[in-house]
């Protein structure tokens, strides 16, 4: 059976169940899921050694939670708590001071350490094919460590709206890498729409929709970043290592998966159904389940053991041309020759949910929704490059978008999907009034608190250099070169030679860089005609630059 990271984006939800020992954060913390705090919808906790809530003067101070963005919801009645988030379940949380952070302020924000979070603390995450075996052998021991050790958070099991308004809270352990996948499940997980005054998991009348508010559209590279500190937060919890950084894989030009064998993340038993091998041989995967969701209104819930193994396949589906190879680097150096962040597609509406759509976006051409390899930047319905290339090209657990963080090479393949995000915002010298305000789709808004990380955060705060969060990459210089001189030559040649995106439409809304912006005030639209000429000459750009991909199957979003 083949599987597809597009196609699979609203069916691989899932319901499998895991207990095991692990830390950092799930939803919320453990001490804020009492009925009285969830029917006070307050969440400021004590900090250990403190006697006021969030600490007190100096340190944090419980307030009302202001919703920044005010989203549309009518086509996702039924099934509301990762809309307005986290309103649904809090309203009034701790507000952190100086470098102090956490739900109730006793951690540091990222990129700061010591006992006052006053020390600027600095990590250099490396590729991993350069790390020597022992640090290898490391990395793999920490993730194993967080499959072991229970989080001081919890996740739900059932909406909110089965909790009797909190007077029923419904919610479980779970360990600290599995809380992070459920993390990815829960942002992407299908949405169910009730129409017809019944329960919103019966299909009698309602429907099943797309509600990603991770990928699609603008928050796609930020809400990444935010979840990898993540990642990085909680091995330094659980390994006591401060200096740990995640490792990146450099796919780029690769012609095989360099990483999937045993002395990296796990090799393929093509004997035993593909399951991987290795280290991490025996992880099974979270959420596999959808069933639950769609008959039950049940969530992923942890509560049994799963019997799904996780799986890859490398070298995608052979009946597939496109999924069986990884992005060239000519196609990487094509997106960062792309000014513009992101586009408001062609005749958008805010109920069509997504900017998938998007032309000439380094968003979407990162994302791997606009053609890179044929170097014209626009969408077209059988593109799936750059970041999705590489899902479908592992073909397995981490081609299945809710379920795709259960596999270690995740944290790999993003990492580097990172480092080109990087590359990007310091040649580009990009601005935090760059991204989207306006139009996006749900959650996604410049100032949308990114579901379901709690402590809220916006994407505003993660539209930044990487060194405002304490990291940095081994290879990148501070204009988003690199730092190997015969590479650096390359892209700059290759920088040069890239031609320029033209939009086949009349009019479009372009969310750019300062560098497109000269004459505009900043973060407003601006509108460019396209004549009829121009118009023909890229429709012959996607017909040359894409002919090899003719016979892809095409993948796309379908509502069941």
């Amino acid at each position: 059976m083949a599987f597809h990271y597009i196609s699979k984006l609203i069916f691989g939800l899932t319901v499998a169940f895991l207990i095991a020992p692990e830390e950092v954060t799930a939803l919320f913390p453990k001490v804020c899921v009492s009925p009285e705090n969830l029917s006070a919808k307050e969440c400021c906790p004590v900090p250990d050694g403190f006697t006021e809530k969030c600490g007190g003067p100096g340190r944090g101070e419980c307030v009302n939670l202001r919703l920044m963005v005010n989203d549309p919801h009518e086509m996702f009645d039924g099934d509301l708590d990762r809309f307005q988030w986290p309103m649904k379940f809090f309203n009034r949380t701790c507000k952190c001071q100086g470098n102090f952070d956490g739900a109730s302020c006793s951690t540091c924000m990222f990129g700061w350490t010591g006992v006052n979070c006053d020390t600027k603390k600095s990590r250099t995450r490396r590729n991993i094919l350069n790390m020597s075996p022992k640090e290898v052998n490391q990395f793999k021991d920490y993730l194993l460590r967080a499959k072991e050790i229970l989080d001081d958070y919890v996740i739900p099991t059932t909406l909110y709206r089965h909790m009797d308004n909190g007077n029923l809270p419904q919610f479980n352990e779970i360990s600290l890498y599995d809380k992070l996948v459920y993390y990815h499940y829960y942002t992407a997980r299908e949405n169910l729409v009730d129409k017809s005054g019944g329960e919103p998991h019966k299909l009698n009348g309602g429907a099943r929709t797309v509600a990603d508010f991770a990928h699609l559209g603008p928050a796609f590279p930020t809400w990444h970043r935010a979840y990898l500190l993540m990642w990085e937060q909680a091995i330094h919890k659980v390994a006591g290592d401060n200096d740990f950084a995640l490792p990146y894989w450099d796919w780029a030009g690769q012609t095989t998966c360099q990483v999937c064998t045993d002395e990296y993340v796990g090799g393929s038993d093509a004997t035993n159904g593909h399951r991987l091998t290795g280290t991490f041989s025996n992880f099974t995967t979270l959420c596999h389940n959808a069933a639950e969701l769609r008959s039950n209104g049940t969530l992923c819930a942890n509560t049994e053991p799963s019997m799904s193994p996780i799986i890859r396949r490398p070298g995608g589906h052979p009946d597939l041309p496109a999924e069986q190879t990884l992005p060239s680097k000519q196609a990487v150096y094509y997106a960062l020759s792309v000014e513009t962040y992101d586009t408001i597609p062609v005749d958008y509406h805010p109920t069509d949910k997504t900017w998938m759509n998007s032309h000439c976006s380094f968003r979407n051409i990162l994302e791997g929704f606009a053609d890179s390899e044929g170097f014209t930047g626009l969408h077209s319905s059988d593109v799936h490059q750059i970041h999705n290339q590489v899902h479908l090209y592992l073909n397995g657990t981490i081609s299945e978008v809710p379920l795709s963080a259960n596999d270690p090479i995740f944290l790999l393949h993003h990492s580097n999907i990172d480092r080109i995000f990087e590359k990007w915002i310091r040649r580009h010298k990009v601005a935090s009034r760059q991204f989207p305000s306006e139009s996006t789709p749900v959650g996604q808004n410049r100032d949308s608190y990114m579901v379901p990380f709690f402590p809220v955060r916006t994407n505003d705060e993660f539209f930044k250099r990487s060194d405002v969060f304490g990291y940095t990459y081994d290879d990148i210089d501070d204009q988003g070169l690199s730092t190997e001189p015969q590479e650096r030559e390359r892209e700059i040649k290759a920088m040069r030679r890239m031609p320029k995106c033209s939009v086949p439409k009349q009019t479009f809304s372009l969310l750019g860089t300062e560098n497109e912006k000269t004459n505009q005030s900043a973060g407003i639209h601006f509108y460019i005609s396209v004549t009829l000429g121009l118009i023909a000459i890229a429709g012959s750009l996607i017909i040359v630059g894409s002919i090899w991909r003719r016979n892809t199957k095409k993948f796309h979003y379908q509502q069941i």
